[in-house]
C-alpha cells in the first residue's frame, strides 16, 4: 500500500512539474521605513536614533518564478539603497539581497508569501561619525508579504527582518569621542512592483 501511495504522489508531482510555468522579470520599489537600534551609548545620541528610524530608500532587481498549481517558488536578486537626513546628519547604507519566497495563491489575483533573505551589507556611511567596520558583511533575514497578480504586473507589500545581529561600534562624532553600538540588521517595510516578460 505504501509503495502505491508513494508512486501515485510521485506521478502527481511529476505531472504538476511538467505543467509548471516558468517566469522571469524585473522589479523595483521603495522602502518605507527601516530601523536599527543604538545601545550602550555614553553620549546623548538622539539624532542618531531618529536617523535610523526614518530611513527610506529604493530597490531594483530581477526575479524568476516557478508556478505549481497554487504554490510558487520565487528567488530574487536586488540592490537596496537606504538613506535619511536628520539634524544635519546623513546616513546611507546599501546592500545586495537575495530573497527566496514560497508563495501560496489565496485567490487567482492574490497570494501570500514568506521565506529567507540572504544579504550582503556594504559599509554604511554616517556623516561626521567615525565607527568600526560591521561585524559581518553577510546576514540572513526573514520576509513575509502579500502580492497582487495583475497580468504581467505584480504589486507587493513586504516586511523584512534580519535574524542575526549585525553591529558596528561608534567611535567619535565631529572629532569628540563617543561610544555605542548600532545594530544594522534590516527591519524594513517595502512596496514593490514587478513586471513579467
Amino acid at each position: 500500500m505504501f509503495a502505491k501511495t508513494a508512486l501515485f504522489l510521485s506521478l502527481l508531482f511529476f505531472f504538476n512539474l511538467t505543467f509548471a510555468q516558468f517566469e522571469y522579470g524585473v522589479k523595483a520599489g521603495i522602502h518605507l521605513s527601516a530601523s536599527g537600534s543604538i545601545t550602550d551609548a555614553t553620549t546623548d545620541l538622539a539624532s542618531l536614533g531618529e536617523i535610523e528610524e526614518n530611513m527610506t530608500g529604493y530597490f531594483i532587481g530581477s526575479y524568476v518564478s516557478l508556478d505549481l498549481a497554487f504554490l510558487y517558488l520565487r528567488p530574487e536578486l536586488q540592490f537596496s539603497y537606504l538613506n535619511t537626513n536628520f539634524d544635519s546628519l546623513s546616513l546611507t547604507q546599501s546592500r545586495l539581497e537575495a530573497p527566496v519566497s514560497l508563495g501560496f495563491k489565496v485567490l487567482p489575483i492574490l497570494s501570500v508569501f514568506a521565506g529567507p533573505t540572504l544579504q550582503y551589507n556594504f559599509e554604511p556611511s554616517i556623516e561626521d561619525v567615525t565607527f568600526t567596520a560591521i561585524e559581518q558583511n553577510t546576514s540572513i533575514g526573514l520576509h513575509l508579504g502579500v502580492r497582487a497578480h495583475l497580468g504581467p504586473l505584480n504589486a507587493d507589500v513586504r516586511f523584512d527582518r534580519g535574524i542575526n545581529p549585525n553591529e558596528l561600534t561608534l567611535l567619535e562624532l565631529n572629532g569628540i569621542p563617543i561610544s555605542g553600538r548600532v545594530d544594522t540588521r534590516s527591519n524594513t517595510w517595502s512596496l514593490g512592483l514587478s513586471y513579467r516578460f
